[in-house]
């Protein structure tokens, strides 16, 4: 509402916008200054005249009044009642019944319906988690099968000639049989200490470390000589 043409009856917090009839009004010119230009130049608002203007509530307007009335010495007086501020407004008894019940309405379904929303999007995280859940435990009896079927694979591999004690170097033995070439690093520690049978027999325990620096091992890389 605009500003001009109401007033707000603020009592106890309380604001009520009424309606206000202009009465008096005089518009003053003021001399323009070389500072008045220089805001004119720049695009930045500028006074342009004085107003002087009067404005009262409009004769014959019916206000209500919401709160404990009475009279003091035939003066109209009006307090707050125990449940709500006094206040002063333009609606009739029935309007403000009607008012305050609309919003009830609109305030309990809007509730409702963004409950039942936010329900709905709870359960459907809820319902989605759990399918996943579920995946994951079918998938990993298998992906554990495959693993250890490949740690078979790789331990069946026969050693190649190049890995046989004749042809292994000095200080490049494994640290664990001290017959084979180091063949596997160690991820992260990067250690190159084992050979591969030794290597993957590591991995296999239930929480692999590096035999050197007793790191946890996440994996084994296989190293080829080209």
């Amino acid at each position: 509402m605009p500003v001009d043409n109401y007033v707000v009856v603020n009592m106890d917090g309380s604001k009520h916008h009424l309606p206000l009839t202009t009465v008096y009004q005089q518009l003053q010119p003021i001399n323009a200054s070389p500072y008045t230009f220089l805001r004119a130049l720049f695009g930045h608002e500028y006074p342009v005249g004085l107003l002087d203007e009067e404005k009262i509530l409009p004769i014959g307007k019916y206000v209500s009044a919401v709160g404990h009335c009475f009279l003091k010495n035939g003066i109209p007086e009006i307090k707050p009642c125990n449940d709500l501020p006094y206040f002063l407004t333009e609606l009739t008894k029935d309007q403000m019944v009607i008012y305050h019940a609309f919003r009830t309405k609109i305030l309990f379904w809007s509730s409702n319906l963004l409950g039942s929303a936010s329900i709905g999007i709870l359960g459907f995280a809820f319902v989605r988690n759990w399918n996943r859940w579920k995946e994951w435990r079918q998938r990993r009896p298998n992906d554990q099968q495959q693993q250890s079927h490949a740690a078979v694979d790789e331990l069946n591999t026969p050693v190649s000639e190049d890995d046989e004690s004749r042809d292994v170097p000095d200080g490049q033995f494994c640290v664990i049989c001290l017959m084979r070439r180091r063949r596997s690093a160690f991820v992260p520690c990067g250690h190159l200490v084992c050979c591969q049978q030794c290597a993957l027999f590591v991995g296999r325990e239930v929480s692999p470390k590096c035999p050197v620096s007793r790191q946890t091992i996440s994996n084994i890389v296989r190293i080829y000589d080209s």
